[in-house]
């Protein structure tokens, strides 16, 4: 019995520091002091996944196996979600969470990938981009969030309206219900079974996280006008694509849009293979 027992401990101690599993590699890099999560699947061109605001890395389930068939592919837990360290001291904002892609790409070996994001995952990536930390091949946006400042002063107004009504209600001792009502309206072609998901993955965000991120979300040096010249790819839900047209030209000049009119703001959830294969059709 005692030598089974050490033959499984010299086991153990011979593993690489992220152990196997059937769901992928799980590592943790460090980013300014916290643990980032991480997973990765496959071999091939790198490709990182950037989840949206409340989610994880769990979000591209339905995506990973389609891309890990002819990619690396790595996807993270921004700090503050999932299993990655949610320091209540941190400041969450985009260059934290762009800070942490870098630290993921670093810790996985890859000096370039290509990069997809969903919803907050466009703020974060921009960042990145602006960064210039990490060269990243092209990019894809699944319904990305754009909080811009409109040159014109009715739509700011509005926009610095909506921005500081979600920032009082989330600092309420009601946030959850503040973040539960703002899903309510981006979870319309979901299933009953996601739905429920995302509503409840939306109340178990910390509120600290939650306040900082939107004190963040549009921070002009977030959203400064910048050309980037890497191939995009943007894929809309039509609810969603109100001046993304225009965005993207002013930074994005190699980008393609694509709208939907049956998917909402989850689209990689509610038509995952018609996602998956816009994605392998661009990445390739």
């Amino acid at each position: 019995m005692r030598t089974i027992l050490r033959v499984l401990l010299l086991v153990v101690l011979l593993l690489p520091t992220g152990a196997w599993a059937k769901d992928g590699q799980s590592r943790y890099a460090g980013a300014d002091g916290v643990l980032v999560h991480y997973k990765s699947w496959g071999q091939g061109s790198p490709v990182i996944l950037v989840h949206g605001f409340t989610l994880n890395q769990s979000y591209w389930s339905h995506q990973i196996p389609a891309l890990a068939k002819s990619h690396r592919v790595v996807a993270l837990d921004l700090p503050g979600h999932g299993d990655s360290g949610k320091p209540r001291d941190a400041v969450y904002s985009m260059d934290f969470y762009a800070r942490a892609v870098e630290a993921v790409a670093q810790d996985a070996g890859l000096d370039h990938a290509a990069l997809v994001g969903h919803s907050m995952g466009l703020p974060v990536i921009h960042t990145v981009l602006r960064r210039g930390k990490l060269k990243v091949d092209r990019v894809a946006f699944l319904d990305g969030a754009i909080m811009h400042h409109p040159s014109d002063p009715t739509l700011r107004a509005q926009n610095d309206a909506w921005m500081k009504s979600m920032i009082d209600g989330l600092k309420s001792p009601g946030y959850q219900l503040v973040i539960e009502q703002m899903f309510q309206g981006f979870t319309t072609k979901v299933s009953a079974a996601q739905k429920k998901d995302l509503l409840a993955q939306g109340r178990a965000v910390d509120q600290h996280v939650a306040v900082s991120t939107f004190e963040h979300f549009d921070d002009p040096t977030v959203w400064a006008p910048a050309k980037h010249q890497v191939p995009a790819l943007a894929l809309y839900a039509a609810m969603s694509q109100a001046g993304v047209k225009d965005w993207l030209a002013q930074n994005y000049p190699k980008a393609r849009l694509v709208v939907w009119d049956d998917v909402d703001h989850f689209l990689q959830l509610s038509q995952p293979e018609r996602v998956n294969k816009a994605l392998l059709g661009f990445l390739k």
